[in-house]
């Protein structure tokens, strides 16, 4: 029984069943029998007595570390057995040694690896791929690359070739130490020695491009797992992590790729943050498509629809030189309950801006628009009348704003407020009258733009008495005036030679405002 049990324990396989078939299958009971029974017991206890009880101690490390408890504690319960095994005068064989890096690994402890590995040099213990990949996960985890290219260079002086994991452990030292470009080699490396890249070893380095914002190889590397059928099955997330990058980047075509796999494909929900990012390299790049589909799915995820996610779009026409559309960008956003206003049509005035050409070329679309039975927005008419009075053209600017009848559009403050800017611009205050008259005719209320221009306008004429009858009628309001208004002001008092000028600049301090040495200085 005691053999029996010996036999069991013992992991050398030391001429099993057959050679015992051959001693004990007789039935002679001699002397000479019984000597060569003795003989054969004699052997297999000599041969195995030193590697039992360490098989015993090996057999503890193992449920050691199978066992959850914290890396210190795994390390201190680790090095007790080992020092059992040495109490025991028994040599460490390859389980033991494998155990060792294990619990040094767990615990971070680099140094520990190190002299492990001296240890197994010292006692002739060849270390195997499973050890050498033990070691460059302790390095890989603490990014020493140093520590890693001496274990490459063991591992090449024992003749033993890197695996996957071999491979993954290096990415990760790689990318602990910042080292992408070195990442990247790595890459090169598996692909030229055969190993295909796992999906672990793609998105580690994905991340790390997108870490220090280098779009473009991160969306190569998304291609190439892509085309080896990874990314999808595993982590389709990283659609919507590389869309942010290239969006950031304004890689419009990158991040429409993206958006079509992450969101239309893989139905991901991505904040709005995120969305917004999109609306505008979609916006900056004319893609329309794109703008309209981030606005669908915006609606989708719940938010209510806002006038800066429509700008966007129309700038994304504006872009494409597509004004009819952009025009009609606003009917859509009246539909959806968003009123649109002088924000909202910006970059189409900043697209008309000094050319009478394209201003003309705006206007004849809308009259388009209205011979096609669409509704012409107001925003839409009030930009050709801000464009034209932007270009200084008194006579087109109120030639535009006659023809508002006839496009079905009921001017509102800001068409006024506009004509008014024509007027600063050409000091025509005869015209600035008639307008501020056939605003109040249409019980239209005048606001602080409104005399803030008017202020201006009379500020260029001889008589700018005006200017204090509105300043004053702004206060009865309750209403500050702003800033603007003290400026022209204060340069019209003191161009005139007029005391009240310095009335200006006290009024100014009492609400707040700076009086620089430059103003002061205006009063010569």
């Amino acid at each position: 029984m005691h053999r029996l049990n010996h036999l069991r324990c013992c992991r050398t396989p030391v001429r099993r069943p057959q050679l015992v078939s051959r001693n004990f299958n007789t039935t002679n009971s001699n002397s000479t029998t019984n000597v060569s029974k003795n003989d054969f017991a004699s052997t297999l206890i000599t041969y195995n007595h030193p590697t039992a009880p360490l098989a015993a101690f090996n057999q503890r490390l193992a449920e050691k570390l199978r066992y959850r408890s914290s890396p210190k504690r795994l390390l201190q319960e680790v090095l007790v057995i080992t020092d059992e095994i040495k109490s025991k005068k028994l040599r460490f064989d390859l389980n033991t040694y494998n155990a060792l890096l294990v619990a040094y690994m767990r615990a971070r402890n680099d140094n520990g690896i190190l002299t492990t590995l001296r240890d197994m040099k010292e006692n002739g213990i060849k270390p195997t791929l499973e050890s050498y990949n033990t070691m460059l996960e302790a390095f890989g985890v603490n990014g020493r690359l140093g520590s890693q290219a001496e274990v490459l260079e063991d591992m090449k002086q024992n003749n033993i070739a890197l695996s996957l994991t071999s491979y993954t452990h290096l990415l990760q030292g790689a990318l602990a130490s910042n080292a992408v470009e070195h990442a990247l080699d790595i890459m090169d490396q598996m692909k030229t020695e055969g190993i295909q890249p796992n999906a672990v070893c793609y998105t580690m380095v994905i991340n790390s491009c997108l870490q220090v914002h280098d779009s473009e190889t991160a969306f190569q590397l998304l291609k190439e797992a892509e085309d080896t059928g990874m990314v999808a099955v595993s982590n389709p997330r990283m659609y919507l992590d590389v869309m942010r990058v290239t969006a950031f980047n304004d890689a419009c075509e990158q991040a429409e790729y993206c958006w079509n796999k992450a969101i239309n494909k893989y139905a991901m929900r991505p904040d709005e943050g995120t969305c917004l990012n999109v609306l505008r390299v979609a916006a900056k790049s004319g893609n329309a498509k794109l703008a309209t589909d981030v606005i669908r799915q915006l609606s989708t995820s719940g938010f209510p629809y806002k006038e800066h996610y429509f700008s966007p779009l129309m700038e994304a026409f504006v872009v494409k030189k597509d004004l009819k559309s952009a025009f009609n960008v606003l009917d859509i956003m009246r539909v959806s309950g968003v009123a649109p206003t002088s924000r909202t049509t910006l970059t189409i005035r900043q697209a008309l801006r000094d050319n009478i050409q394209a201003i003309d070329d705006a206007y004849y679309l809308l009259e388009e628009l209205k011979k096609e039975g669409r509704n012409v927005d107001v925003t839409a008419f009030n930009v050709i009348v801000e464009a034209c009075a932007e270009a200084q053209d008194l006579q087109r600017t109120v030639a535009t704003y006659r023809e508002a009848q006839n496009l079905g559009v009921v001017p509102d403050i800001d068409t006024y407020n506009a004509v008014l800017e024509a007027c600063v611009k050409t000091a025509n205050k005869g015209m600035g009258n008639v307008v501020i008259n056939e605003m109040k005719k249409a019980d239209i209320m005048p606001n602080v733009d409104t005399y803030s221009r008017m202020i201006a306008l009379s500020c260029t004429q001889r008589n700018y008495e005006d200017a204090f009858s509105y300043l004053e009628e702004m206060k009865s309001y309750g209403v500050i005036p702003p800033q603007s208004c003290y400026s022209n002001l204060t340069r019209k008092l003191a161009a005139a030679g007029d005391p009240r000028f310095h009335m200006a600049l006290e009024e100014m301090e009492t609400f707040g405002y700076p009086v620089t040495s430059r103003i002061r200085a205006l009063w010569k």
